[in-house]
């Protein structure tokens, strides 16, 4: 796990760190042909139920031979795996919410237009009775302005969020050992120290602790500063990492996706 540094201080602090979102932040995920975002909701949302006012074809609970038949597979998840995916209209507590999306260049808003949902079944050796069934889904929706990229969605408006940088930079020192970073925050540098792998090993220097910034947002959420970063990753398609700006910068939350890894 990485580490947060302070910056005049040099002082370190083990930060949480979480890779699948946080309560306040979801992991969003861009659709460049659709011009679709989409992440998981922030209100509870019965699956099951959506499931089977959408999948009308389909007993959820003693599915036939033809109905299973229509199902999918998933390479890799078992032989008695499978799957099916559905969209359906929003519920009144989702349309009425306000979204962000933050991203590469900055925060815009997400007009939601649907959810979408998958159902996965666990069937026993026979392949005649469900022995697991799980539903899930996501909050489908369109970025008013035009976008690259999806980092983060947030419940939120637009005057909620002061100081937008989007040219805010996380610089790397040219140095042998551990990876250091600077945060330029107005007059003071805030420093950013990985683990103590050697950047200037050839076999540390492809590693994530010794990448590169593509870009940074710095932003305001009420009293909070926070930067996200997207790294220059040759193994994914997309790579940010969200942190806290304070006396130090503390890793919040990461989002990787498209990794060919």
């Amino acid at each position: 796990m990485w580490l947060a540094a302070v910056c005049a201080a040099g002082i370190q602090a083990q930060p949480t760190y979480d890779k699948d979102g946080t309560e306040r932040f979801h992991k969003a995920f861009y659709d460049e042909r659709a011009n679709e975002v989409s992440f998981e909701p922030f209100q509870e949302i019965n699956w099951d139920a959506k499931a089977r006012a959408v999948l009308t074809w389909l007993n959820l609970d003693l599915p036939t031979p033809a109905q299973i038949t229509r199902l999918a597979e998933s390479e890799g998840a078992g032989r008695q795996y499978r799957t099916v995916d559905f969209r359906a209209p929003l519920d009144p507590a989702v349309r009425g919410a306000r979204y962000l999306l933050i991203h590469d260049t900055g925060i815009v808003p997400i007009a939601p237009v649907q959810l979408k949902g998958s159902v996965d079944f666990d069937f026993d050796e026979g392949m005649t009775a469900v022995t697991r069934r799980y539903a899930s889904g996501t909050i489908v929706g369109k970025p008013v302005n035009a976008v690259k990229g999806a980092a983060f969605a947030i419940v939120g408006k637009p005057a909620e969020v002061t100081d937008l940088d989007s040219g805010a930079k996380l610089v790397r020192r040219k140095q042998s050992g551990s990876a250091v970073y600077d945060f330029a925050d107005g007059h003071r540098t805030v420093t950013w120290t990985t683990s103590s792998e050697d950047c200037s090993d050839p076999k540390a220097a492809g590693s994530y602790a010794c990448l590169d910034a593509a870009s940074a947002v710095s932003f305001r959420l009420g009293k909070q500063h926070w930067l996200l970063v997207r790294w220059t990753d040759d193994f994914c398609g997309s790579a940010y990492t969200l942190f806290s700006v304070g006396a130090a910068l503390a890793l919040v939350a990461g989002n990787h996706y498209g990794c060919d890894i």
